[in-house]
């Protein structure tokens, strides 16, 4: 699985060169015009560890609790719409927090 980014901590390169140290919640996979991200540090948020699909520049969030990172790393060079279609599969594990799956014409599913 080829990570766009990993938890734990990082270092961030400001303008001037100076590294500040950061810590990365979530590890994230990116994909043509969404990402999918695995969260396990908001349990007292979510109610347990979750993975988002995130469409866009973070227009909706379909989150499943659980970890479902594999699943989706196999998906993601279909597409998005792939990888909706997964969310709804699974659509029994939908987050409390989680966006509404909208179904339509102009949804592309």
């Amino acid at each position: 699985m080829l990570y766009s980014q990993r938890a734990g901590l990082a270092n961030v390169e400001l303008g001037d060169g100076t590294r500040v140290p950061v810590t990365v919640p979530n590890d994230t996979i990116d994909g043509d015009g969404f990402y999918v991200s695995y969260n396990c540090r908001d349990e007292a948020i979510y109610g347990c560890d979750t993975t988002a699909l995130v469409f866009g520049q973070m227009q909706a969030f379909y989150i499943l609790n659980g970890d479902h990172m594999a699943a989706y790393a196999d998906l993601i060079v279909d597409g998005f719409d792939a990888c909706m279609a997964y969310f709804e599969e699974h659509i029994d594990q939908i987050n409390k927090r989680s966006d509404q799956p909208v179904k339509g014409p102009s949804s592309g599913m």
